[in-house]
């Protein structure tokens, strides 16, 4: 069942990696306009140095779910290297971070869709949601494939081993 361990990790470190570029880009929303092109993310959108609370909130549950994927990284590197032993399975706390990464992640995009699905009120200006949005979204299912390949790391030989204990 290592195979399961290793497969969750990389699931996850792909995660977590974009989630990082979804984050740090600022091509969420780009709008078209007649003359001109504008972009913004969640870092760049700014009125009279006021941020909009669902721009916070997208950040903040975004910045959450970062933190547990690598919480699920780092979980699953020592449950594969074996460096300390652990009272509690780190593949389940692995497993557990993973959910609740997915968990903040759809709770993020989910505010963000909501809030700027109506935003344009311009006809002549089209206003999509681009590639760092897609990211975000892109995260979510390999959380969740991560998060349920970890019990089964847990299920294997090894595991009955330390139950023996």
């Amino acid at each position: 069942m290592q195979a399961c361990s290793v497969g969750s990790c990389l699931l996850a470190a792909l995660s977590l990696l974009l989630l990082c570029l979804a984050l740090s880009t600022d091509y969420w929303l780009v709008a078209y306009g007649p003359k001109d092109t504008f972009h913004s993310g969640l870092w760049q959108q700014c009125t009279v140095g006021r941020v909009n609370g669902y721009i916070q909130a997208t950040r903040a549950f975004l910045i959450l779910a970062a933190l547990a994927a690598a919480v699920c990284i780092l979980s699953l590197l020592s449950s594969i290297i074996s460096c300390f032993q652990s009272p509690v399975s780190l593949s389940l706390v692995a497993s557990l971070s993973a959910f609740a990464a997915a968990g903040c992640t759809l709770v993020s995009m989910a505010v963000f869709s909501a809030e700027s699905w109506d935003k344009n009120k311009d006809g002549q200006i089209q206003l999509t949601f681009e590639w760092s949005f897609y990211l975000g979204w892109a995260a979510l299912p390999l959380l969740v494939l991560s998060g349920c390949l970890g019990p089964g790391s847990a299920a294997g030989p090894r595991a009955a081993q330390f139950r023996a204990y």
